[in-house]
């Protein structure tokens, strides 16, 4: 009887693997959209590091390389909200490199860590890049020590960046800006 006990649960632990439970669930994951592929190694995430890269040296040369010149950036900060959603910030790939030199006017030290930037690529084609992390730098005006966390999505046709969503407390830059006005 003891010999029939392990070959008997060794078969119900092999059958429990296959049960049609499990299968069921992955056949509902096959079929939800939201669902693929990510990687912090690839061609993507590569070009949005560089590009950040460029930004804390105030170098906005690959905006015009991974951009399209129609980019839509999506923050707080033009404050033109209609009906419950952002409208992007006017003035496309030439307004969004000169508002992210005109940081540089405000704030020396800029630094955004670029060590959590994944790519996701989407099962139904979309393909979305992501940066969680800290954005610091010092006040040229108030001398203060700045921190925000800062999340970004950069969304891709093709080899470019068509949309970006901004997500921080501008706080600390309209700080900054009302500092610069005091004489």
């Amino acid at each position: 009887m003891k010999k029939l006990l392990l070959p008997l649960m060794v078969m119900a632990t092999m059958f429990a693997c296959t049960s049609p439970e499990t299968k069921k669930a992955d056949a509902a994951s096959s079929s939800d959209p939201d669902t693929g592929t990510f990687s912090s190694q690839n061609e993507k995430s590569q070009k949005v590091r560089e590009a950040l890269e460029a930004y804390m040296k105030n170098d906005s040369t690959k905006i015009y390389e991974i951009y399209v010149d129609t980019v839509k950036i999506y923050d707080q900060m033009a404050a033109n909200q209609e009906g419950g959603k952002t409208k992007p910030n006017p003035g496309g790939r030439a307004g969004f490199a000169a508002n992210e030199r005109m940081n540089h006017d405000f704030f020396t030290n800029i630094n955004i860590p670029t060590d959590l930037i994944t790519t996701f690529e989407f099962k139904d084609g979309r393909v979305h890049t992501g940066l969680w992390g800290l954005w610091t730098g010092k006040g040229k005006f108030s001398n203060k020590d700045i921190s925000c966390p800062l999340h970004l999505i950069f969304v891709w046709e093709g080899d470019k960046v068509v949309q970006e969503y901004r997500y921080f407390d501008p706080t600390a830059l309209m700080e900054e800006v009302a500092a610069s006005q005091k004489k």
